[in-house]
Protein backbone atom coordinates (compact mmCIF):
# COMPACT_ATOMS: atom_id res chain seq x y z
CA UNK A 1 0.00 0.00 0.00
CA UNK A 2 2.79 2.45 0.87
CA UNK A 3 4.50 1.80 -2.45
CA UNK A 4 1.25 2.40 -4.29
CA UNK A 5 0.56 5.67 -2.46
CA UNK A 6 4.10 6.94 -3.05
CA UNK A 7 3.98 5.99 -6.72
CA UNK A 8 0.43 7.15 -7.43
CA UNK A 9 1.26 10.60 -8.86
CA UNK A 10 4.02 9.24 -11.10
CA UNK A 11 1.65 6.80 -12.82
CA UNK A 12 -1.07 9.28 -13.75
CA UNK A 13 -1.49 9.83 -17.47
CA UNK A 14 -2.92 13.28 -16.78
CA UNK A 15 -2.70 15.42 -13.66
CA UNK A 16 -3.56 19.00 -12.75
CA UNK A 17 -0.15 19.17 -11.06
CA UNK A 18 1.62 18.79 -14.40
CA UNK A 19 2.30 21.87 -16.51
CA UNK A 20 2.50 19.69 -19.61
CA UNK A 21 -0.67 19.47 -21.71
CA UNK A 22 -1.58 15.86 -22.33
CA UNK A 23 -3.81 14.82 -25.20
CA UNK A 24 -5.53 11.46 -25.32
CA UNK A 25 -6.86 10.30 -28.69
CA UNK A 26 -9.85 7.96 -28.80
CA UNK A 27 -10.54 7.12 -32.45
CA UNK A 28 -11.37 10.51 -34.00
CA UNK A 29 -11.69 12.42 -30.68
CA UNK A 30 -8.84 14.28 -29.01
CA UNK A 31 -9.41 14.77 -25.29
CA UNK A 32 -7.31 17.62 -23.94
CA UNK A 33 -7.12 19.44 -27.25
CA UNK A 34 -8.71 22.71 -28.30
CA UNK A 35 -12.25 21.34 -28.64
CA UNK A 36 -14.54 20.46 -25.73
CA UNK A 37 -15.34 16.73 -25.84
CA UNK A 38 -18.91 15.94 -24.84
CA UNK A 39 -19.54 12.32 -23.84
CA UNK A 40 -23.19 11.37 -23.37
CA UNK A 41 -25.51 8.42 -23.34
CA UNK A 42 -27.75 6.31 -21.14
CA UNK A 43 -26.95 5.36 -17.57
CA UNK A 44 -28.04 1.83 -18.42
CA UNK A 45 -28.21 0.18 -21.83
CA UNK A 46 -31.68 -1.34 -22.01
CA UNK A 47 -32.10 -2.20 -25.70
CA UNK A 48 -30.36 -1.64 -29.01
CA UNK A 49 -33.31 0.41 -30.28
CA UNK A 50 -33.22 2.81 -27.31
CA UNK A 51 -29.44 3.06 -27.53
CA UNK A 52 -29.60 3.99 -31.23
CA UNK A 53 -32.25 6.62 -30.53
CA UNK A 54 -30.20 8.04 -27.66
CA UNK A 55 -27.01 8.07 -29.75
CA UNK A 56 -28.76 9.94 -32.54
CA UNK A 57 -30.13 12.54 -30.10
CA UNK A 58 -26.93 13.10 -28.13
CA UNK A 59 -24.91 13.45 -31.33
CA UNK A 60 -27.45 16.02 -32.50
CA UNK A 61 -26.84 17.93 -29.26
CA UNK A 62 -23.08 18.00 -29.81
CA UNK A 63 -21.79 14.82 -28.15
CA UNK A 64 -18.83 13.27 -29.95
CA UNK A 65 -18.51 10.13 -27.82
CA UNK A 66 -21.21 7.68 -26.75
CA UNK A 67 -21.30 6.24 -23.24
CA UNK A 68 -23.54 3.57 -21.79
CA UNK A 69 -23.67 1.41 -18.71
CA UNK A 70 -23.68 -2.33 -19.39
CA UNK A 71 -23.04 -3.58 -15.85
CA UNK A 72 -25.15 -2.05 -13.08
CA UNK A 73 -24.09 -3.48 -9.72
CA UNK A 74 -26.92 -3.10 -7.22
CA UNK A 75 -27.34 -3.85 -3.54
CA UNK A 76 -30.44 -5.92 -4.28
CA UNK A 77 -30.03 -9.06 -6.39
CA UNK A 78 -33.59 -8.49 -7.66
CA UNK A 79 -32.83 -5.09 -9.23
CA UNK A 80 -31.84 -4.66 -12.87
CA UNK A 81 -28.16 -5.60 -13.11
CA UNK A 82 -27.60 -4.39 -16.67
CA UNK A 83 -27.24 -6.37 -19.88
CA UNK A 84 -23.58 -7.18 -19.29
CA UNK A 85 -21.67 -8.47 -22.31
CA UNK A 86 -24.77 -8.21 -24.49
CA UNK A 87 -24.92 -4.50 -23.61
CA UNK A 88 -21.23 -4.06 -24.46
CA UNK A 89 -21.82 -5.63 -27.88
CA UNK A 90 -24.78 -3.30 -28.47
CA UNK A 91 -22.70 -0.29 -27.45
CA UNK A 92 -19.88 -1.27 -29.81
CA UNK A 93 -22.30 -1.88 -32.70
CA UNK A 94 -24.21 1.38 -32.26
CA UNK A 95 -20.98 3.35 -31.80
CA UNK A 96 -19.66 1.89 -35.05
CA UNK A 97 -22.92 2.63 -36.89
CA UNK A 98 -22.99 6.22 -35.60
CA UNK A 99 -19.22 6.70 -36.09
CA UNK A 100 -18.86 7.61 -32.41
CA UNK A 101 -16.17 6.26 -30.08
CA UNK A 102 -17.69 4.58 -27.03
CA UNK A 103 -16.89 4.47 -23.34
CA UNK A 104 -18.33 2.58 -20.39
CA UNK A 105 -17.40 2.19 -16.76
Amino acid sequence: MRQWLNKKEQDLLVSRDSSETIKVTVKNCVIGGEQLVVIAGPCAIESEELLKETAFKVRGCGAVMLRGGAFKPRTSPYSFQGLGEQGLKMLAKVGEEMNMPVVTE
